[in-house]
């Protein structure tokens, strides 16, 4: 079963077993392989051992580590045609770099490096403000062993929560909880990623052990999804490659039962740990055994934009329209998180047949790679020329339907908020509805020195026939120039200083799918709730 390489050498599964030659890295190579067949390439690597690279192929890939004992780490998978690859090694063992494609002879480029580390350095010390964690380093100080004071900490589940009379003196307000996360077995360091620390915040060491934790005062309506990263690689490199370097290790909460899988991947690297604080907003709209319309997929080919991407449509099955009368379509972007990780047709189908909004077109647009989402929805024009005057004529054309700018929503999450306002913007008779969930509105072109571009331009334009929802998350505030928080309210003021009708709700949130999947009912019902029984 051996294939055809260029230039070098690739070595399948079989023969691993047979004790095949270690990959030598770096390796920038191009080869093939035939659908269905799996190809290894071996790599001996020492415990900590940090590899960074980039896969990429013609078609969907499926890729993942292993170790001898099965997968450790899915890279790549459902429908994906390329991946980073960031991971360091828990344990010295010999692992295989495993890829398959689902499309005959595909071409696959691999780069793959190990990256220079350097030695272990100091570890910020803090004070203890958990009542939990006191207790734990006393202890401690008694003679208890690490390992039965960690038993004890974590006998509840893990984070730690505390109300405001747990821990008094402080200074907890009434509507905020102390969070404690926590972490046992790194030798180094530990960071947590997502939630309340964006900025990678590293978590403090307790006593001489190998138990860390940190605490944080969160809204009691806090939903947030976060990993911990141990011994995150101490990476020779610039400040990007340090940052990068946590992806290597960040994983689920051992410690928390309650666990998300946004990408189906079950591993602990693709897994995350979630938390809902008491007053947290419902999810309730996310639950349905009722069998939904499968999506109609297409391949859309845009002239202006060069590139073909994936559309989902989703008309519900007992969808009443006849004539020339309009009906709502909800248009989202980034269209393969708001099937997957946010179930956008459950929650429209939920709101609709509780009456909350009308039955609607639901429109999934897709991106043809990382690289053209980055350059497209940050306020493109030819981007919102393909909006206007591609796809919808093409989603018109395949539903037989009509649609109106008055009942079109635009919906997305980050980049994809920014890009629901800037196409409304440019086409306000096509698209009158904006739904955006943390959307970047600090951004500004790179030529613009002023921060906050789109909302500089909707305060000089005339009053324009939109109506926004904006969402954002209390955490999100040290995200590009002004923060995401920021900008969320300047935009918001903006907009109701020149007689926009606009709504921004604020949550105990980052930036974060776990928060949005449960909020995105509420823009929806606020901006569709008055087509009911028009």
């Amino acid at each position: 079963m051996f294939r055809r390489l260029m230039p070098f050498l690739v070595i399948s599964l079989a023969a691993l077993t047979a004790n095949a030659a270690t990959l030598e890295l770096p390796v920038d190579i191009r080869f093939t392989i035939d659908a269905g067949e799996h190809y290894g390439l071996p790599v001996v690597l020492k415990k900590g051992e940090y590899i960074r690279g980039h896969l990429s192929g013609q078609s969907a890939l499926e890729a993942m580590i292993h170790d001898d004992s099965g997968p450790v780490r899915y890279l790549a998978g459902h429908g994906d045609s390329e991946a980073w690859i960031y991971f360091a090694a828990p344990e010295a063992g010999n692992y295989r770099l495993v890829i398959q494609s689902l499309r005959p002879e595909a071409e696959v480029h691999l780069k793959l490096e190990k990256v220079p580390l350097l030695a272990p350095g100091e570890n910020v010390r803090s004070g203890i403000q958990s009542r939990r964690v006191l207790s734990a380093r006393q202890a401690l100080q008694n003679g208890q062993t690490p390992d039965s004071v960690w038993s004890s900490l974590v006998a509840d589940g893990t984070p730690l929560v505390e109300l405001p009379d747990d821990v008094p003196g402080s200074g907890l307000k009434g509507n905020e909880r102390l969070v404690t996360f926590l972490w046992h077995g790194a030798n180094d360091r530990v960071f947590l990623f997502g939630g309340p620390g964006y900025e990678h915040d590293p978590l403090f060491r307790l006593a001489d052990t190998e138990i860390w934790y940190r605490s944080y005062a969160m809204p009691a309506d806090t939903r947030m999804s976060y990993m911990l990263a141990p011994d995150v690689p101490r990476v020779n490199g610039s400040a990007r490659d340090q940052r990068v370097a946590i992806l290597a290790t960040a994983q689920r909460d051992p410690a928390n039962p309650h666990v998300w899988y946004p990408g189906g991947a079950s591993d602990v690297y693709n897994s995350r740990s979630v938390l809902e604080l008491d007053q947290a907003p419902s999810d309730a709209l996310l639950d349905g055994d009722r069998p939904l319309p499968e999506p109609s997929r297409y391949r859309l080919t845009s002239d202006r934009l060069g590139n073909t991407r994936d559309i989902a449509v989703v008309v519900p099955e007992d969808f009443n329209a006849s004539g020339d009368d309009a009906v709502p379509l909800v248009i989202f972007f980034d269209g393969d998180d708001y099937l997957s990780k946010v179930p956008a047709p459950r929650i429209l189908d939920n709101l609709s047949r509780s009456g909350e909004i009308p039955p609607v077109v639901a429109v999934f647009v897709s991106n043809p790679n990382r690289s053209a989402r980055n350059s497209e929805l940050p306020c493109n024009e030819t981007f919102a020329d393909f909006m206007a005057l591609e796809l919808l004529p093409f989603v018109a054309g395949k539903t037989g339907l009509v649609f109106s700018g008055e009942q079109t929503l635009l919906a997305g999450a980050s980049f994809g908020g920014l890009a629901s306002a800037c196409t409304a913007y440019r086409y306000p008779e096509l698209f009158g509805l904006v739904l955006s969930q943390s959307g970047s509105f600090w951004w500004s072109p790179e030529e613009d020195v002023r921060p906050e571009w789109l909302s500089a331009r909707l305060a000089e334009s005339p009053l324009l026939p939109v109506r926004f929802y904006l969402s954002a998350g209390v955490f999100e505030t040290d995200f590009g120039e002004s923060g995401i928080l920021n900008a969320n309210r300047q935009l918001e003021q903006i907009l109701s200083v020149k007689g926009y009708d606009v709504a921004l709700e604020e949550f105990g949130a980052g930036h974060d799918y776990y928060h949005w999947r449960a909020t995105l009912g509420r823009g929806l019902v606020h901006l569709l709730g008055g087509f009911v029984d028009r």
